[in-house]
């Protein structure tokens, strides 16, 4: 149902994923904002009606749906502008900022909630409401957990963690709802003060939601590590180029949909620079064609030929390649001149380990190459974490 719906509204046509990515926002940010303006009026008339706190605040609560709707379609909109001179990676981390945004309105409506909510619990008053009125909020439920679904359903489609806030901001309104619905059942039957305890209790929801989609915000405005999943694809897809001999040392920057990508590639020495040239541009021109993403190529010449570089590289691998440390051994190379003999290679290490433990593993792996292969300086670059 959900697909039709979205293909009878905003039909793909054979525009990019970028514009159509932004059309599925924009639609469901004016979806949100019909659905919620049409609940806030309707709470709005039930709780000034009843006098209920609860249900005045969860009216309120519906507005700031509103106002959250509306600033999901302007962070859409902002991450569709073209890059600019201030702005050379474009306006897609505009998306991030509008999920923080969502999030602060939510953790504000709860801190004044709990204010009202203490004072209706300590000072209670009677709550009585036509049932009629308990109908309407129950189908206010049923309507706000369908705009959420759909705003989830969305969410997938285009895989946007701001349509993803809005979804849960959708669902803690229907939550809050049934606790207003309990709350006036409960006045109608001579039990005013769960009308506070249940306004207490969407405060106290709005503010963790808040708290919990500020986080995921925040991340990626700071900068999270790509999903494991993201770096064995671009991984899979290098090595499959004719010519790829090893990748490591993969980076991924996001701005909102668009991403940009390094990857240093381990190609034969022997290769002219033009040979090295053509086959990082066919690396690119996968990377590109496959998921979309904007790519920077660097060019290791490694010597698989070698013997002395074949003995290093099977030591490593019988000796530390199953180190729950080491996530990668790169680059091996060997020097062999008159008065140096140097091994050298690069290792990845596991995210989350400290500089000690980083040291101690290099001095381990140091020393025991000396051991095997006496009379050589042993070089080791560590890789920084936000590379893998």
């Amino acid at each position: 149902m959900f697909e039709s719906i979205t293909e009878k509204f905003v039909p793909q046509n054979k525009e990019s994923a970028q514009s159509y990515r932004v059309k599925i926002g924009v639609f469901q940010g004016w979806v949100s904002v019909l659905v919620n303006g049409l609940l806030f009026i309707l709470k709005i008339f039930i709780g000034i009606m009843v006098g209920a706190v609860s249900v005045i605040a969860d009216a309120i609560h519906t507005l700031s749906d509103v106002i959250s709707s509306s600033v999901v379609i302007w962070g859409f909109k902002q991450s569709d502008k073209p890059a600019d001179v201030e702005h050379p990676y474009g306006h897609g981390r505009a998306e991030y900022i509008a999920t923080l945004i969502i999030a602060v309105l939510l953790v504000v409506a709860g801190i004044e909630f709990i204010q009202e909510a203490i004072h209706r619990i300590q000072n209670p008053k009677p709550v009585s409401s036509e049932w009629w009125m308990i109908i309407v909020l129950g189908a206010t439920i049923l309507l706000k957990e369908i705009t959420a679904r759909y705003a989830e359903f969305l969410s997938s489609k285009i895989a946007s963690g701001t349509l993803h806030a809005d979804a849960w901001h959708h669902r803690t309104d229907a939550i809050s709802s049934l606790l207003v619905v309990l709350a006036l059942i409960a006045g109608n039957y001579g039990y005013p003060a769960v009308d506070g305890w249940a306004g207490l209790g969407v405060a106290l929801f709005l503010i963790f939601t808040g708290y919990e989609i500020a986080k995921d915000a925040v991340d990626d405005l700071i900068g999270k590590p790509p999903a494991s999943e993201e770096v064995d694809a671009i991984r899979q897809i290098v090595i499959s180029v004719e010519g790829v001999l090893g990748a490591h040392d993969i980076v991924v920057h996001s701005y909102g949909h668009d991403k940009f990508v390094s990857v240093h590639i381990e190609i034969d020495a022997d290769k002219t620079t033009a040979e090295a040239h053509d086959i990082s541009e066919r690396v690119e021109t996968r990377l590109t064609g496959a998921l979309g993403i904007e790519p920077t190529i660097h060019v290791d010449p490694v010597h698989p030929g070698n013997p002395l570089v074949k003995q290093v590289q099977d030591f490593l691998d019988k000796n530390w390649s199953g180190d729950e440390r080491i996530t990668d051994i790169h680059d091996i190379r060997v020097v062999e001149t008159e008065n140096h003999h140097a091994i050298l290679f690069g290792i990845n290490v596991k995210m989350g380990m400290s500089q000690r433990d980083i040291v101690a593993c290099s001095q381990a792996m140091e020393g025991d190459l000396k051991s095997e292969f006496q009379g050589f300086e042993i070089n080791i670059k560590v890789s920084p974490i936000y590379q893998f």
